[in-house]
């Protein structure tokens, strides 16, 4: 991918969510997630569930509240995630939604703050 469009991606998403917080949260707007950091063993497990031909990795966009934040193995910090966007990755045969837990995770690192 050129790297300018990259960076172009970005910053569209950027001004979207920023604007979008603003005027859905007002004054409550939290500085929204910009990336989402998953370590090479993750994936590596997830692709391991997969067949080898058709595998892949499908990502799904999620929001956390109060009834999600125990996925969060940061658990001392985990109310500042409350309306911060997350990916859960799943292992994924030919685009086919995950049937088992094995197959989901979460947990990625969540920039802002981990950034």
């Amino acid at each position: 991918m050129d790297f300018k469009k990259f960076d172009r991606l970005k910053q569209n998403y950027n001004t979207f969510i920023t604007e979008a917080e603003k005027a859905i949260n007002k004054e409550k707007a939290i500085e929204q997630t910009r990336s989402v950091w998953f370590d090479r063993r993750v994936i590596e497990k997830l692709l391991a569930e997969t067949d080898p031909e058709t595998g892949g990795i499908k990502i799904f966009l999620g929001m956390y509240d109060e009834d999600t934040l125990s996925e969060r193995e940061d658990q001392e910090r985990a109310e500042a995630y409350i309306g911060k966007l997350t990916l859960v990755l799943a292992a994924s045969d030919g685009n086919k939604d995950p049937d088992q837990e094995t197959m989901i995770i979460n947990g990625g690192k969540v920039c802002p703050p981990d950034c």
